[in-house]
């Protein structure tokens, strides 16, 4: 009998340890580079857009989260709508040679969460749900505020190219290294009317961002079971 219990604890750490690891080489190439000195204007580009994008996410109260990436040498892609301040559903996808289509999928509520691996039946579980706007949307296995606030004393923001993308447009911001010669060590792409993030890259972590503070139907499982360890 399948106990989903015990496997979505395993699928979501192997998750996130390989963003982890993605994430860790990055802020090791900074920590190792040589110094670098800033100049004002460097340093009012990176303080003042961070403070924008940082204030935008705070107030956003919906959005998708597509994040790409490898699993046990196998490509993922998983998707996750959020509306604040308790529903999210998340879809992860495996893409590979003849083992292709829905891996697992969760959804949470205020009081309930329901989980199923593939097209399995629903299973479903008493849980209070977690404030989403609280922590804003993930960028791997951290928040993405989080990620930024730990980068903001070592890295400097370089006003990069506009990017065009379906519906819109935005502005990469290179996350050079202070310690270094300018190396990057990642970039987001800010919309420049609203402050709110296109597409975050740092290492081998890729994530899109989208429907920023539009409605999304998060419909709960009909009938689901009551128990994970249940069929």
């Amino acid at each position: 009998m399948f106990n989903i219990r015990e496997y979505v604890p395993n699928l979501r750490n192997a998750v996130a340890m390989v963003c982890g690891f993605a994430i860790a080489a990055g802020i090791w190439w900074w920590w190792t580079s040589r110094p670098k000195h800033l100049t004002p204007a460097e340093r009012v580009a990176q303080v003042g857009e961070l403070d924008r994008i940082e204030y935008a996410i705070r107030n956003a109260r919906s959005w998708r989260v597509t994040t790409t990436g490898t699993m046990h040498g196998e490509p993922f892609e998983t998707d996750q709508d959020v509306m604040c301040p308790f529903n999210s559903h998340t879809v992860t996808c495996i893409n590979a040679p003849g083992r292709s289509g829905v891996a697992e999928e969760f959804i949470e509520t205020k009081d309930t969460f329901y989980a199923r691996e593939g097209s399995d039946p629903w299973a479903s579980q008493p849980r209070p749900g977690t404030d989403k706007c609280a922590l804003g949307p993930m960028a791997g296995p951290a928040p993405l505020i989080s990620t930024l606030e730990s980068v903001r004393a070592s890295t400097v923001l370089s006003r990069g190219t506009e990017l065009q993308f379906e519906g819109g447009s935005c502005r990469v911001w290179d996350l050079l290294t202070k310690n270094g010669a300018g190396a990057s060590m990642g970039s987001i792409c800010v919309d420049e009317m609203t402050h709110l993030p296109y597409e975050f890259r740092m290492g081998a972590l890729r994530v899109h961002y989208s429907n920023w503070n539009l409605p999304a139907a998060i419909d709960t499982p009909v009938s689901p079971t009551s128990d994970f360890t249940q069929p």
